[in-house]
């Protein structure tokens, strides 16, 4: 028998797109029933490449398909008071609505959390925008790339052997990720308050809020030292100048040699592997085991360590540093992980969902984590634009005759 997910009998109408569309497949995914509410046209998402067999379909967007798996499709014109009355019905039997309109917007339509609050009093409402619900940038226009420069982290991100190189911006979304993470958290923690108060509430998710607290060092390093970050090639940013970790290996991979938590045992196993292979130069002085002197030459390291590395494959140094309790790691492309045996076979990372309109089956992103009691499941591929129009019309009638 199937386990239930952890979100099992939980329902979330899901009014949204690029900022709420991650959260609901995080919801989703843990067994909760996500009907995502779109216009008649479809929303934005669906319009984002590239596409099944490169031809634009509304229903053939590879990027829809990733974030919407498992959720249910019906259209309705906002608009109208028959589109907003069919938000109540389904709100009727909702336990969570996850919207990303524009603050004040849900108000216009009648949707806001002041007036469905007073009819559906266990209703939690989580409303993910830019800026948040209050203050002077509530309404400010904002994408990825504005909202990584707002919230520092593109001041940190960037190459130090480029001359004056200019900071950059991380791809993939970055602000959607984050602020679905935190509002996937947020609502499962609503839902377990309203278990124990029986009362819903509001969640106003700013994803710049989100973004600010996941800049890493660069906030405490001011704080605390009035020092910046560099931009640094291949290794988070650091509060000093340091040389790069990021050297290639003799099958052309390159490995990420990581230099620091370096104790007295790790650097005798380091230099006793160098030097077996006659290579550890002159790293066996007795001066190299205080960290303190090392520190001073870690450019001189740094290049033994790049002889090294390119008389060798990377596969046989990762896994040699590893058992010497080094944390050095291949640098992995794409293809790469689709074929490791940890991923694909031990950990399950990668499933096979069925696209029965198309007769095939295409690979995806597995479990996230892995639970024994309440697992992590995707059950389907996104659904098509009002897939579950007719379905959603049975169900209210059935409500009807209650």
């Amino acid at each position: 028998m199937m386990k239930q997910g952890a979100l099992e009998g939980v329902t979330i109408v899901e009014i949204g797109d690029e900022l709420t569309q991650y959260a609901g497949k995080l919801l989703v995914d843990m067994g909760a029933e996500v009907i995502k509410v779109e216009p008649i046209e479809g929303v934005p998402a669906r319009h984002v490449g590239p596409f099944y067999e490169d031809k634009f379909d509304l229903n053939g967007s590879l990027y829809f398909w990733h974030y919407n798996t498992s959720k249910k499709s019906v259209t309705v014109d906002m608009e109208t008071e028959e589109g907003q009355q069919s938000i109540r019905e389904l709100l009727g039997r909702a336990d969570v609505l996850l919207e990303g309109n524009k603050p004040g917007e849900m108000k216009g339509y009648g949707l806001d959390y002041e007036v469905l609050s007073k009819e559906y009093p266990e209703l939690i409402y989580c409303s993910i925008t830019p800026f948040g619900q209050t203050g002077p940038w509530s309404h400010y226009q904002a994408s990825d790339l504005t909202q990584l420069a707002l919230g520092g982290i593109m001041q940190v991100t960037g190459y130090d052997d480029v001359p004056n190189a200019p900071p950059i911006a991380p791809t993939g979304g970055q602000r959607a990720h984050i602020a679905g993470y935190f509002s996937a958290i947020a609502i499962i923690g609503a839902l377990l308050h309203r278990d124990v108060k029986g009362e819903g509430q509001y969640i106003d998710i700013s994803a710049h809020d989100c973004i600010v607290v996941c800049t890493e060092m660069s906030i405490p390093y001011w704080e605390y030292q009035q020092a910046h970050v560099y931009r640094q090639t291949g290794r988070h940013a650091l509060p000093h100048a340091s040389s790069q970790w990021n050297f290639k290996c003799k099958d052309g991979k390159h490995i990420i040699c990581l230099m620091t938590y370096l104790n007295g045992t790790r650097w005798d196993s380091l230099v006793a592997w160098l030097d077996s292979y006659g290579m550890a130069e002159d790293l066996m002085d007795e001066r190299y085991k205080n960290d303190n002197f090392r520190a001073t030459q870690m450019t001189h390291v740094n290049e033994v360590l790049e002889k090294f590395c390119v008389t060798h494959d990377s596969a046989y140094i990762a896994h040699t540093a590893q058992s010497l309790n080094l944390p050095w790691a291949p640098i992995r492309a794409p293809e790469d992980m689709l074929e490791d045996l940890h991923l694909v076979e031990d950990r399950k990372a990668f499933v096979q969902v069925e696209h029965p309109e198309l007769g095939k089956s295409f690979i995806y992103p597995g479990a996230p984590y892995l639970s024994n009691e309440t697992p992590w499941q995707l059950l389907s591929r996104a659904p098509q634009l009002g897939e579950h129009n007719q379905e959603q019309k049975q169900l209210k009638e059935q409500i009807s005759m209650l």
